[in-house]
């Protein structure tokens, strides 16, 4: 693979899911790669792909998990040989990016990492990590796979095989509302299916009633519509719904909390981005989350002006402290924190 210039957009030049997983197929990866992003589960499934590669009898030789590695550990992945087999792997979790390229720019070593012909290794990380001289060094040979939130044409698709898979039937106007109520995040997907499927047992058939019996909401979906309704200034509205949700134990007031302050903080950056001009897809890839989600924050963010934000963030951040000051309990803090805030 030639060594790309690095500009100043080389940070963005990432393998795709189903890049590696070609690659992996035709079992022609080699050399390392950094992996990350937020959707755990696929970041998983791909670190299992590539293992299963490994013949199972000698894998306990030929496979290394290393947390927190020093330079040495990496430099020994480089040379490292498989033995009995034609492949050997090595995973580093929790690295510093730092330590391990300056330790191996001193040793002239940096390009190394990319030369082994019988060996893969993987740096995996939680999340994404910020734009460092490591990160810079992967994009230019481009070996970062990032791993991000599904889109929820992909939710469906996978909820709907999911469910195949154990013989129960999934319409997909029903795949629609299981992914608007539960979100996109694949790990917490596949449980709900699991719920769903012992449910209705094999050649069952998953309803709209079933789902609203036996599916645990997301907070976004409990409180989107409080949320819209504050924001369109349907304060009384919004109260009303919140009161009810936290009445019959629907919600917790922490969690709403939480959620508020995030979204508020998502409304703020894109607000303090767009007074500073900046274009519409950094404002969005700034702004993180669930793309949609991001847009819809933008939307309403500029429908306020930036101080009134900033005094939002604040009364939600000051939750915590009247909790811990023992000044209110936590629905009086969330309540309060709303009427400050909208």
């Amino acid at each position: 693979m030639p060594l790309r210039a690095c500009t100043g957009l080389c940070y963005n030049i990432h393998m795709t899911e189903n890049e590696l997983y070609k690659q992996t197929n035709a079992k022609t990866l080699c050399g390392a790669y950094l992996f990350e992003g937020t959707e755990e589960m696929t970041k998983q499934q791909a670190i299992d792909r590539i293992t299963a590669l490994l013949d199972p009898g000698f894998s306990d030789l030929n496979l290394k998990r290393i947390k927190q590695p020093e330079a040495s550990a990496v430099l020994d992945a480089v040379h490292a040989l498989p033995v009995f087999d034609a492949l050997c792997v090595t995973i580093f979790t929790e690295f510093d990016d730092a330590l391990i390229f300056d330790a191996l720019e001193k040793r002239n070593a940096l390009a190394s990492l990319f030369l082994p012909k019988d060996a893969i290794i993987l740096f995996v990380r939680r999340g994404k990590g910020r734009e460092t001289a490591f990160t810079k060094l992967f994009a230019e040979k481009n070996r970062i796979v990032s791993f991000d939130p599904l889109s929820e044409d992909r939710a469906q698709n996978m909820v709907t095989l999911l469910c195949a898979r154990r013989n129960v039937r999934l319409e997909r106007s029903e795949a629609m509302r299981l992914v608007g109520m539960a979100g996109t995040d694949a790990y917490r997907l596949e449980n709900e299916v699991s719920k769903l499927c012992d449910y209705v047992g094999s050649g069952g058939t998953i309803s709209k009633d079933v789902l609203d019996f036996i599916v645990t909401p997301s907070v976004e979906y409990e409180v989107f519509p409080m949320l819209n309704a504050l924001l369109a200034g349907n304060k009384k509205t919004a109260m009303r719904m919140l009161t009810e949700a936290l009445k019959d134990g629907q919600e917790n007031p922490l969690r709403v909390a939480t959620f508020l302050e995030g979204r508020l903080k998502q409304m703020l950056i894109g607000r303090e981005m767009l007074e500073e001009k900046r274009p519409r897809p950094e404002i969005l890839k700034a702004m993180g989350g669930n793309p949609k989600a991001a847009e819809i924050a933008l939307k309403n963010a500029q429908k306020f002006p930036l101080d009134r934000l900033k005094a939002a963030v604040a009364a939600f951040a000051r939750i915590n402290a009247d909790m811990k000051q023992g000044l209110l309990n936590e629905s009086d803090a969330l309540i309060l924190a709303i009427y400050r805030s909208f």
